[in-house]
């Protein structure tokens, strides 16, 4: 279990970081969307980074949750 953890030890404010940023990718797709700015690069951009901005705005701020949630159990002991 403790090998499994040392692979899986991400520091809250990268996950933090990291699902802010994808979250701020699918707000920046949103607005080239919304002022119909059509670019072939930009459709690739978008196609590429969709579904992973997506992943990670759900399950990192999830991962964080549970990271708390267990070390919250962790101290009470």
């Amino acid at each position: 279990m403790t090998h499994y953890y040392y692979y899986c030890n991400m520091k809250n404010k990268y996950l933090i970081i990291v699902s802010l940023l994808s979250w701020a990718n699918i707000g920046l797709i949103y607005l080239l969307h919304l002022n119909e700015i059509y670019f072939t690069l930009i459709g690739v951009y978008k196609e590429l980074t969709t579904t992973p901005s997506l992943l990670c705005g759900i399950l990192f701020p999830v991962w964080l949750l549970i990271k708390i949630i267990l070390n919250k159990k962790e101290s009470n002991k």
